[in-house]
């Protein structure tokens, strides 16, 4: 009876045992999926953002009031290449940190640009007039930018394409002869198909609405990266070419401009 006794014992140790490296061979393998998923997302992850680093190399901010604080010249060593900086909006509204913010980015290697939110209930006059008051001759580098985009009671619906056509096109003309810089519209695709024959203009849409006539390109919030992979904390586009074409594209808006500007006197 002793014996049987020590034999039960015996096979339930082993019985313990196998149930115990079970246990741990498969907690093992846990941990070691957990590594591999793990691992292969941080790796898709990387690929992603170097893919998204090199279709995209000149990316640039977009700064309004709502903002924090902006170090410009850290943005562009973290390999930024240009700033937008909100001026207007409608036909009264001024950004409160505009002329700091224009002030600052002043000699931070960033290429500056100004943009006005356009106001669908305020007239174009009283537009131009808010913009070109606030702004004077801090207009940057780059394209004066109008962001249109609908707020409030007004959609596709209640805007008509050809108000918006008329309204864009009298701002935009405005904006052209005064400044000698061509205008950069920021949209979605349907205001594109209405605006896209409008003279002296550029588009800035969402990066799947790419086309030859886009000139800048909205990112997504996974794309909107530094260099050193980090997703910005500020909102960010791209300008749609390499850096060769940058540099191109700077050299012949600045060749425009004094073109026009010896034409005007």
């Amino acid at each position: 009876m002793r014996k049987l006794n020590r034999t039960l014992y015996q096979q339930q140790q082993r019985q313990n045992r196998t149930q115990k490296y079970m246990i741990l061979g498969c907690f093992a393998i846990l941990i070691l999926l957990i590594g591999f998923l793990i691992f292969n997302h941080i790796e898709k992850k990387a690929q992603h953002q170097q893919q998204v680093l090199t279709e995209y190399p000149v990316r640039g901010l977009i700064i309004n009031q709502d903002d924090s604080y902006v170090d410009f010249t850290e943005a562009n060593q973290n390999g930024m290449k240009y700033a937008y900086l909100r001026a207007t909006q409608g036909a009264s509204f001024v950004d409160d940190n505009f002329n700091d913010n224009y002030s600052r980015s002043i000699g931070s290697g960033l290429k500056i640009g100004v943009y006005h939110q356009f106001g669908f209930g305020s007239s174009v006059k009283d537009q131009e007039k808010n913009f070109s008051e606030a702004v004077g001759n801090n207009i940057g580098d780059l394209p004066i930018e109008i962001r249109i985009s609908y707020y409030g009671n007004y959609n596709t619906q209640t805007v008509k394409p050809q108000q918006l056509l008329a309204n864009v096109r009298e701002l935009t003309s405005f904006l052209y002869r005064k400044y000698h810089r061509p205008i950069l519209l920021k949209t979605n695709q349907r205001n594109y198909q209405i605006l896209k024959n409008l003279p002296h203009v550029q588009f800035a849409l969402a990066g799947n609405d790419q086309s030859d006539q886009v000139t800048f390109v909205n990112l997504s919030k996974a794309n909107q990266i530094d260099n050193n992979g980090k997703i910005s904390e500020y909102q960010v586009s791209a300008f749609n070419g390499n850096k060769v074409k940058w540099e191109q594209y700077l050299k012949q808006l600045k060749s425009d401009e004094l073109e026009k500007s010896n034409e005007n006197d």
